[in-house]
């Protein structure tokens, strides 16, 4: 009965983990200059952001103290007054034709002054996928200290062994009030193999603790 256990417990351990790796560097943007409220970085800048890069009109890297994050204390507002910014990074770690998932959490910034409900969009990218853009609606329940997250997923075949992600804001003539990321992530989708090693992992735990239960006399 322990051998059951055991070996339905390695099966799940073995195969939760290899879903649960994360292969983006700095995926909550934690790791950094400190932003000291709200800081703005240039295009190009490759130090601030630990793992990331900045792209055209740049980026404002934000603190708890201006606004919530959704893990831990940092975040990325994607607009700028200079425009539609955006960041990038080159992951490595994929295993060709695999299935992969991105995700993210999105908002927008809590203090733009235009009316409300007011869409911002975030347009996303992997290398060899196709582009996808996704839309937060920014109503008056969006405050600095409840920013009301989304969580967004987005599928993809890994073509090679490095992919570059990409996040960039877009806006209309005029607006430098952008979407705000947080908690990107990269992990495998489990195949229908994996699935059916998981699924034989729980029954294994679950027959062996039906079978120890059974032997327990109530005096």
């Amino acid at each position: 009965m322990r051998t059951l256990i055991a070996l339905g417990a390695v099966l799940l351990a073995s195969t939760s983990a290899q879903a649960a790796v994360n292969l983006v560097v700095n995926g909550s943007f934690e790791n950094g200059v400190s932003p000291a409220g709200s800081t703005f970085l240039a295009s190009e800048d490759v130090t601030s952001i630990t793992g990331w890069r900045v792209l055209s009109e740049g980026v404002n890297y934000v603190d708890s103290s201006v606004w919530a994050a959704s893990t831990g204390d940092r975040s990325v507002e994607l607009g700028t007054n200079l425009g539609a910014g955006g960041v990038w990074q080159r992951v490595s770690g994929f295993t060709v034709g695999s299935r992969y998932r991105l995700t993210f959490d999105v908002s927008a910034n809590p203090f733009d002054p235009a009316a409300r409900p007011k869409p911002s969009r975030v347009l996303t990218s992997v290398t060899g996928g196709l582009a996808e853009i996704y839309s937060y609606t920014l109503t008056d329940a969006n405050t600095s200290s409840s920013m009301l997250y989304d969580t967004i997923s987005y599928d993809f075949i890994a073509g090679n062994n490095f992919q570059n992600i990409q996040f960039r804001s877009l806006l209309s003539a005029g607006e430098n009030y952008g979407a705000v990321i947080d908690n990107v992530s990269i992990s495998v989708v489990p195949e229908a193999s994996t699935w059916a090693m998981m699924i034989v992992g729980f029954s294994l735990v679950g027959f062996a603790s039906r079978r120890r239960n059974r032997g327990f006399v109530v005096a």
